[in-house]
């Protein structure tokens, strides 16, 4: 080999040193584990934590949960399993089950007044409600046994004009209780869990109404 060729490949083997050396110095030690990702701050994501709701009957999904557990968010549209929401950008995120896109929406101000969703190809967006504490006083009492997870349990019907949101049970020992007054006539209720609607276990009587949707019956007698 000639002193040229000689030269040139030390030159090479400098310059690859050089390289290596410099990535080197760049890339932080990990003990050989994987560089973790920081956690989004749990203050910055309890802002969009609170419930969100549509007109009954426009679709199947009425009202949208969204919790802060553990940092992480969550959400529970009705009638399905609540899954974990991953953030993509600053008011956008996607959940861990389907990949579907959650949007939340603000006003001038930056407060969150609103979350849009895709169903079957369509977006849709359910505004912000603030709930109220829950209806422990009236002459009329219903209560529900069990469900000792749920997040919210409300109580829906002719008398409220099917509010979802408006009339929410309390905690009282192993059950949900709830107490309105209610004037004397007859009335038409339903019971919401977490965003499902289920029927009064303890009242038999039932009736279906217009549309098809099963729901209990209660007449109120005067006093």
């Amino acid at each position: 080999m000639s002193r040229r060729s000689i030269s040139h490949a030390l030159a090479f083997v400098v310059i690859v040193c050089l390289v290596v050396a410099a990535c080197a110095a760049q890339t932080p030690a990990t003990g050989g584990q994987a560089e973790v990702k920081p956690r989004p701050d749990p203050e910055a994501l309890r802002k969009y934590a609170g419930r969100y709701e549509l007109e009954v009957g426009l679709i199947p999904v009425s009202t949208l949960d969204v919790t802060l557990e553990g940092g992480e968010l969550f959400v529970k549209p009705s009638l399905v399993k609540k899954r974990r929401l991953v953030r993509r950008s600053r008011n956008v995120f996607r959940d861990e089950v389907e990949g579907a896109r959650y949007r939340f929406q603000t006003d001038e101000q930056g407060n969150v007044v609103g979350l849009t969703f895709p169903y079957e190809g369509a977006e849709y967006t359910a505004a912000r409600v603030r709930l109220p504490p829950p209806s422990t006083s009236g002459n009329t009492t219903f209560r529900l046994k069990g469900h000792p997870d749920a997040q919210v349990v409300a109580l829906a019907g002719t008398f409220n004009g099917w509010n979802q949101s408006q009339l929410l049970f309390g905690r009282e020992g192993d059950d949900w209780v709830c107490r309105i007054d209610l004037e004397a006539g007859r009335y038409t209720y339903k019971f919401i869990v977490d965003g499902n609607w289920l029927l009064d276990p303890s009242n038999p009587q039932t009736e279906e109404d217009a549309a098809g949707n099963v729901n209990n019956v209660l007449e109120v007698k005067p006093r």
